[in-house]
């Protein structure tokens, strides 16, 4: 999750040089509404009922998103809904649970951006709700387990539930197993219990 050589933020955001490609590689329809990264336009056809779901949920709420004069764009709508519609469909696709717990998560970074707490929050939330459900059906592999019980620490930390946030830190060492390379994770979450910090410094091997 960590690629950037400028660090990253304590909820494992990775912190770009320049432009931020997280807002580059997510696209919207602005015909349909169907939205996804790159890869998902490349596909020739629709399954019907996918399609029927977009039609149904997505479509009529284009029109409150186009920012005219521009003209028809890949993308037009807020970052964060791009990333909520993409959520979306990865439910109805049957996507993993994991994939869509890191849509919503997408989703609150823009939203910190942009200086929306209450939105920021709500989708903090629902990566959660995502992200423990793949932890409990062992969605998660295991060489990312650390990662993840670490990370979902952290979003519990950050919306206020602090009881559930130590927990979670407490169970990233059982997690990692021992395994050096992720010795940096149990020192992380140890921090994160005891003097939080925003962001990780570039000197972090991770």
């Amino acid at each position: 999750m960590i690629s950037s050589t400028y660090g990253s933020s304590t909820d494992l955001r990775p912190i770009a040089g320049g432009s931020d490609p997280m807002y580059m590689i997510i696209h919207t329809c602005p015909s349909c509404g169907y939205t996804g990264y790159h890869d998902a336009f490349k596909l020739k056809r629709l399954d019907p009922t996918l399609k029927e779901h977009i039609r149904e949920q997505i479509t009529p709420l284009l029109k409150d998103l186009r920012e005219p004069p521009e003209p028809p764009q890949y993308v037009f709508a807020a970052p964060e809904r791009q990333y909520e519609f993409a959520a979306w469909i990865g439910q109805w696709k049957g996507d993993s649970l994991q994939s869509i717990g890191d849509l919503y998560l997408r989703a609150a970074w823009c939203c910190n951006d942009s200086k929306d707490p209450r939105k920021e929050r709500f989708y903090r939330l629902k990566s959660l709700e995502y992200f423990e459900q793949a932890m409990e059906l062992k969605e998660i592999s295991t060489s990312e387990i650390g990662v993840y019980a670490y990370l979902i620490g952290e979003l519990h930390r950050r919306v206020g539930e602090v009881g559930a946030a130590e927990t979670w830190f407490d169970r990233v060492a059982q997690a990692t197993n021992g395994d050096l390379k992720q010795q940096w994770l149990v020192e992380l979450a140890i921090q994160q219990k005891t003097d939080p910090k925003e962001f990780i410094g570039r000197d972090r091997n991770s």
